[in-house]
């Protein structure tokens, strides 16, 4: 029976089966065509997939988790770099000062002093290589009658008058100060103009400053054989000290201006003793006392905080002012002929004949640390020598030469049968000094 009870036939029934039948392939054929279409879906999704992850298998939680991944590791890295900024800027805090920052724009920026370029003649009757050097990335000199730094062009930014019989300049990255040993006037000037002017009651053995303008001066003591008195970069008094044993005859101001190293010198047996004293501007006796027999240091600076090196005519010595004793580099029968100490680097290079000429020279450049870091040979006399980085340039006969680590020439240049003095200023550049005149040349052929 079909629908509503009509009598169906058995052609109609085979007709029914096949329409049936018909429509079920057809569905199947849908059904095949669909699951097609989604596959190839899938596979697309496949290709723009992250991680391996089908992009529809992420959830709505996988995203955010990954998103706060990713943020976390955002500010853990910027975390970072501050705290790397800020234990830079507290190790190097006394060049960051605004004095500092103003004097730069001042002469780097809104400077006006022009000159006529290079050579240029010195003022005075002479100028003595220990009294020529850089502040503020600018030569400098102090002569009989003047003291000077020129700019890039050889204009004068400072130009004072001076009237010390024996003028001695000492200098730092960004200060210098000059006085008149055995007399009682000395000035402090930074890298634009001068600070400050003084005069002392007794005569001056010694002066030093450091990078944010604190300074002290030794003199003869009142009833002592001599006195230290430190300053701030206000020219108020900070610290007294006054010395019953020995003679001082070097000072080293360190770099935050709490504290100084003095050598003095007294005979004994015979023979000559030094003593080094570490103070502490806090303190009413030395820290610590460091005595060297035989020996007559030159010249002491602080290569850093807590370190100090000491030049003196037969051996360096490099004190850790928290040891008691001095790490010491002995000359072996070695003469010293010249040194140099880097304020930028804080490099001293230390030169050393094995004739009595002054030639078959070492050549030992200690860096920052205390370390000798290289030592080169050189069989001529070495007049001066200078290092810029990297790089170590001597004056020999007339001739500036840069050195490789193998005591190789990389360059030479004429430097002039008058000079006396090197100051590298750049990989090959520098300036030299002669008897009447500042060159500037460069050292690359």
């Amino acid at each position: 029976m079909g629908k509503h009870g009509e009598k169906v036939t058995s052609s109609d029934e085979q007709n029914i089966i096949k329409e049936d039948s018909k429509k079920k392939a057809e569905k199947a054929e849908k059904i095949e065509s669909k699951e097609l279409k989604q596959n190839k879906k899938r596979k697309k999704r496949k290709i723009l997939s992250y991680e391996n992850v089908p992009i529809e298998e992420y959830s709505e939680e996988t995203v955010k988790f990954n998103k706060r991944i990713l943020k976390k590791t955002i500010i853990v890295f910027v975390i970072i770099i501050v705290l790397f900024a800020g234990v830079f800027l507290i190790a190097n805090r006394s060049k960051f000062t605004w004095d500092n920052f103003s004097t730069w724009v001042s002469v780097n920026v809104l400077g006006s002093n022009k000159g006529e370029d290079f050579p240029v003649d010195t003022l005075g009757t002479t100028v003595s290589k220990g009294n020529f050097t850089m502040i503020g990335g600018h030569v400098s000199y102090a002569s009989d009658t003047s003291y000077v730094e020129l700019s890039d062009s050889a204009g004068r930014i400072i130009n004072s008058q001076l009237s010390y019989s024996d003028p001695i300049l000492r200098g730092t990255r960004n200060y210098s100060i000059v006085y008149g040993a055995g007399g009682n006037g000395f000035m402090v000037s930074d890298a634009k103009e001068t600070k400050h002017k003084g005069t002392t009651k007794e005569g001056i053995f010694t002066a030093d400053v450091n990078d944010n303008g604190y300074y002290c001066v030794v003199t003869q003591g009142s009833g002592y054989l001599s006195q230290l008195t430190a300053y701030n970069n206000e020219n108020q008094k900070l610290y007294e000290y006054y010395f019953s044993d020995y003679y001082i005859t070097c000072v080293s101001i360190n770099p935050s201006g709490d504290g100084a190293v003095c050598t003095g010198i007294t005979s004994k047996d015979g023979g000559e003793e030094t003593k080094i004293y570490q103070l502490n501007f806090t303190e009413k006796k030395p820290v610590r006392e460091y005595t060297l027999s035989d020996s007559m240091v030159y010249d002491t600076r602080y290569i850093s905080s807590n370190k100090v090196c000491a030049v003196a005519n037969n051996a360096v010595y490099t004190l850790d002012l928290t040891s008691d004793k001095p790490k010491v580099t002995e000359y072996n029968s070695r003469t010293l002929t010249t040194y140099d100490f880097n304020a930028d680097t804080n490099v001293l290079s230390v030169v050393l004949s094995k004739s009595g000429d002054g030639r078959n020279c070492d050549i030992l450049i200690f860096s920052s640390t205390g370390e000798i870091e290289k030592t080169l040979k050189w069989t001529d006399r070495v007049d001066s020598i200078s290092t810029y980085k990297g790089n170590v340039g001597i004056l020999s006969s007339g001739t500036a030469y840069i050195l490789d680590d193998q005591s190789k020439v990389i360059s030479k240049a004429d430097a002039g049968n008058d000079a006396k003095a090197l100051l590298l200023y750049s990989s090959n550049d520098a300036y030299v000094l002669g008897i009447s005149e500042i060159r500037d040349i460069s050292i690359d052929k």
